[in-house]
């Protein structure tokens, strides 16, 4: 049974609680995804290998029985009550999303969650990272096959300041060399929208968004992301919506300009050195 604190350290919000304490899905499922995740936990899959139920309430009723576990794993690593809460919590924050994107309760991004309940990925400052090996399709210049690195993730919790994200990468390099000795990581790699070279082209070269994307270099090929950037922007996927879409950001309104003009969004790959 989830406690209030518990609920509140997982960054419920009072409705999203009040929702998930009625909670009523068929037991079964719920134990069998529950058993996955400890099986699961400390494993670093690849992501394409994580399994999650079809019905998203299925999964969060695991996470939730699954808490004590994944919060042993982190007390066994070493992982500071402050992280490992911090990590966790980007589950409240799912919540919120889905119901700013839908207007209801539910957690359409439970597969996301997968990855910091299995003990991947970890939330070190402004940024989260987590620990992977390169997938022999995707090579990364200068990495060996199979060779360890952290990917780089943007949670929605303010500005990226230069000064957050060097302290995150500080962060970083500490934490896994201390709690993960046994698969070292000297890369950083980031595949996102977010350095769309059109976007790091047309936004103000000062703005935090373009100093953070030139961090990283370039490598492999973009591929079409136009509803991420809908849906990172604006909490939507419907594109018949653009006009409605706030444009009170130079960002906002860079999105909605380029698809007007016929232009696609893309999901590009960089790599920097830690």
């Amino acid at each position: 049974m989830t406690t209030a604190e518990e609920y509140r350290l997982l960054g419920f919000s009072a409705e999203d609680q009040a929702d998930a304490e009625k909670l009523d899905v068929d037991p079964v499922p719920v134990a069998e995804f529950a058993a996955y995740l400890r099986k699961t936990i400390g494993q670093a899959p690849a992501e394409a290998e994580l399994e999650v139920p079809k019905d998203p309430m299925v999964s969060l009723a695991a996470y939730l029985e699954t808490l004590p576990d994944i919060r042993r794993y982190h007390q066994e690593l070493g992982v500071s009550d402050e992280i490992s809460w911090a990590t966790l919590a980007d589950l409240g924050q799912q919540l919120k999303v889905n119901r700013r994107t839908h207007g209801k309760f539910g957690l359409e991004t439970h597969w996301w969650v997968s990855t910091y309940w299995t003990g991947m990925l970890y939330a070190l400052g402004r940024l989260q990272f987590m620990i992977h090996r390169v997938p022999d399709e995707h090579p990364v210049p200068g990495v060996e096959p199979g060779e360890w690195v952290i990917g780089v993730h943007i949670p929605e919790t303010g500005p990226l300041t230069p000064e957050s994200v060097d302290d995150s990468f500080d962060q970083a390099r500490a934490f896994f060399a201390e709690h993960f000795p046994d698969q070292p990581v000297k890369t950083a790699t980031l595949g996102s929208w977010l350095i769309d070279p059109y976007l790091l082209d047309h936004l103000p070269q000062d703005s935090n968004m373009v100093r953070f994307g030139r961090r990283f270099t370039p490598y492999g090929e973009p591929h079409d992301s136009q509803g991420s950037a809908i849906f990172f922007t604006f909490r939507s996927h419907d594109l018949g919506k653009l006009d409605e879409f706030p444009q009170d950001t130079a960002l906002q309104r860079l999105i909605v300009e380029r698809i007007k003009a016929g232009g696609t969004w893309q999901t590009a790959f960089g790599y920097l050195r830690l």
